[in-house]
């Protein structure tokens, strides 16, 4: 069954759960460390707001059971393909986002993802790991210094030095804006302990390690700008070389908002585009900017090191981003970790859409060419179709 009907039948789902509200979502259970199936689909828009997260059904055993031989449901993913590990979605309900609801999340989730893949989150021959923030859009839209230090914490737990692990953002202003770096320079530049790496500085770049496009920056050359912004790099990206060979891996920890650029600023923008160089000549171009941002996702030593997104929904926003506005955010009690960026950022679209429909606004349509991108071919980040992908939902965590 060919792509294109397999989304038709996901739009189709989707146009059935706002007319009838009777999808369900499907479950995985994880019991004793094993994955086992128990429904092979789940619905996107489950759970979107306070109300339907409270709401939200799941399918039962021998209701799944009658599904089971459908010839368009492919089996589980084996551990031993190299990508076996694209194809997990690991849903976490949070009771709250407090530092201990945090902690309890990422534990699970980090145990959770080594049982399912047989990946391992710990030291390698370089005994550092980096954690790809989000702080463009100012404190209001950052990655929750809460989530960070849950993540920093369960990795030193698993055998990283807190000084071995690495805080990366592009700019160094948009860091101190939201609180991991001081308002203004005192001594080391570390949050809590840890080295904050602003990428801005030009200090994390190279020159021979940079993506070229034919489009050139919309910017005038600033007599102040870094060599990486001088006429001669106009068209030239650099591309952050602790992520690609200082690491052992790191992890995306990105915010969500809508974006002119890609429709969706999230998983798969915040581990590109929100890591280059030059990056504003793509910001207003969406044709330029999926082609950007996949390219760099696929350069196999980058795509080595970025093992998975762990992407919080305590607060996301559905229109006017990736400037931050209060009145146009929502936020649901979810975690959610995938080494898939793609089904991250498309389920995000659908639930953006439908808050700016509830809310009177246009949806973001038509679909952004950045799934189909993203998801196609030999260099596939992985699918963005549910029937592809095996949702593991954990145990709620405990109310304070």
């Amino acid at each position: 069954m060919n792509l294109a009907v397999l989304k038709f039948r996901a739009a189709c789902a989707c146009i059935a759960f706002f007319c009838a509200g009777t999808l369900f979502a499907g479950e995985i259970r994880v019991e004793q460390g094993e994955v086992s199936r128990v429904n092979v689909g789940f619905d996107p828009l489950a759970n979107i707001g306070e109300t339907a997260s409270e709401t939200a059904g799941t399918v039962a055993p021998e209701e799944a059971a009658s599904t089971a031989g459908e010839p368009d449901v492919p089996a589980q993913p084996s551990v031993s393909s190299p990508e076996a590990h694209r194809a997990y979605l690991f849903d976490y309900r949070l009771a709250g986002f407090s530092q201990k609801n945090y902690e309890s999340a990422v534990a699970e989730l980090f145990s959770a993802y080594e049982n399912a893949t047989g990946r391992k989150l710990v030291p390698g021959e370089k005994k550092k790991v980096a954690l790809k923030i989000y702080t463009a859009s100012g404190k209001g839209l950052a990655t929750p210094q809460t989530l960070t230090r849950a993540v920093r914490n369960e990795l030193t737990c698993r055998g990283f030095k807190k000084e071995n692990i690495l805080l990366v953002d592009l700019s160094e202003k948009s860091l101190r804006r939201a609180g991991y770096l001081p308002p203004f320079r005192r001594g080391a530049d570390k949050w809590e302990g840890s080295p904050v790496v602003a990428l801005d500085t030009g200090k994390f770049y190279n020159a021979k390690w940079f993506l070229e496009n034919p489009l050139p920056s919309r910017d005038t050359y600033l007599p102040n700008a870094t060599a990486w912004d001088a006429p001669e790099n106009d068209r030239k990206s650099f591309l952050p070389i602790p992520l690609l060979f200082e690491v052992d891996f790191w992890i995306n920890l990105p915010v969500v908002a809508d974006s002119p650029a890609l429709g969706v600023s999230g998983a798969l923008a915040n581990a590109t585009l929100w890591n280059m160089s030059n990056q504003r000549r793509f910001l207003d171009n969406p044709a330029n900017a999926a082609v950007a941002a996949v390219g760099m996702a696929t350069i196999p030593e980058f795509k080595a090191k970025f093992e998975l997104t762990l992407l919080t929904l305590e607060k996301f926003q559905f229109i006017g981003g990736p400037n931050f506005y209060a009145e146009y955010t929502a936020s649901e009690k979810h975690l959610w970790l995938s080494a898939n960026p793609v089904i991250l950022d498309y389920l995000m679209w659908l639930r953006m859409n439908a808050c700016r429909v509830k809310r009177g606004f246009e949806p973001i349509l038509p679909e952004p060419p950045l799934f189909a991108m993203a998801s196609r071919g030999n260099a596939s980040l992985g699918s963005c179709i549910s029937s592809e992908i095996t949702l593991v939902n954990l145990p709620e965590g405990e109310k304070e």
